[in-house]
């Protein structure tokens, strides 16, 4: 007899987050997923997780076309494995103090990755909608976030040996004293990345009539990886443009293909159809959609913390 496969149980949870700029200067506007949904949902939402999203386009308060590119992390192995090893290294450091203090610590505590990107201050406005005073219709009131972790400067830090504070970054890093370690530039010094200079003959040295410069290509053409062995490319990358055109109000809303945001980032940037860069008006609407899962009701698989076992980082 079958056995009846158990329902997996679906958390309510706002999931459709209306976003817009607060500046009307900028052209480039940042979204932090796990932000956004702590506060419509009212409940935490750990960053250290690779959230998937689509991005729906509608009111842009203009009749002209424009294009909007969307950026996030790299879905790449090695993204996962800097997040994993810099949440790994944190765990390890802080295992005593976290002991110590039992019951005692915070609530909400969460191990934070800096991740303030695009112009300064131009993060993502959550708004919600509140009854007008009438009460005969809706209007729209931008939450404030003033209390928000990843719109601040807050962010997990340690001390070095120095007894300087260090945080983690996914932009550029500052060890020459307080300052914040790149996690992608921490993650390459783990990793073996010159290999051991060859100093045979060559591997048909001995063989006859062997055609030298086959032999040559032999020996040396493998022993450089297919790229920069020494550098990760920028973490960043472009996933998708979508277009849209207030003036053709037929063609409907723009969807983008649904995402995969490492640490719930995600970057729009309005451009032109001549792809030059356009400042927002302040009043665009876009609609972010999170994918719906089992993550109190998103999906959004988390990164696991590293066990560190090289010399210095446990």
């Amino acid at each position: 007899m079958a056995t009846r496969r158990k329902a997996v149980k679906i958390e309510d949870c706002q999931r459709t987050l209306p976003i817009g700029s607060a500046s009307s200067s900028v052209h480039t506007m940042t979204a932090h997923i796990p932000d956004l949904l702590m506060r419509a949902n009212r409940r935490q939402y750990q960053q250290s997780r690779a959230y998937d999203f689509r991005l729906k386009v509608g009111h842009i308060d203009t009749s002209a076309e424009h294009l909007y590119e969307i950026y996030t992390l790299s879905n790449a192995w090695w993204v996962k494995r800097a997040i994993e090893m810099a949440k790994g290294v944190y765990m390890d450091v802080t295992k005593k103090e976290s002991e110590v203090l039992g019951d005692g610590v915070a609530k909400y505590n969460d191990f934070i990755i800096s991740c303030a990107v695009g112009a300064a201050g131009n993060f993502a406005n959550l708004y919600q909608a509140i009854p007008a005073s009438s009460g005969d219709n809706l209007t729209e009131s931008e939450v404030t976030t003033d209390e928000s972790l990843y719109e601040s400067t807050t962010v997990s830090d340690v001390k070095d040996d120095d007894g300087d504070t260090m945080g983690f970054t996914v932009l550029g890093e500052d060890t020459s004293g307080p300052g914040v370690f790149n996690i992608f530039d921490q993650y390459l010094l783990s990793r073996s990345i010159t290999p051991d200079a060859d100093t045979r003959a060559g591997p048909y040295s001995d063989l006859f009539n062997v055609d030298e410069d086959a032999m040559q290509s032999l020996q040396q053409d493998g022993d450089l990886t297919p790229w920069d062995a020494d550098a990760f490319p920028s973490p960043f990358v472009l996933q998708d443009v979508i277009s849209v055109d207030q003036g053709i109000p037929a063609t409907g809303p723009s969807f983008s293909k649904t995402i995969t945001a490492p640490l719930g980032i995600v970057i729009v940037k309005q451009k032109t159809t001549a792809g030059v860069d356009d400042n927002f008006t302040g009043n665009e609407r876009l609609l972010l959609e999170v994918r719906k899962g089992t993550y109190k009701g998103v999906h959004a698989p988390a990164y696991k913390a590293m066990k560190n076992r090289h010399r210095g980082l446990a």
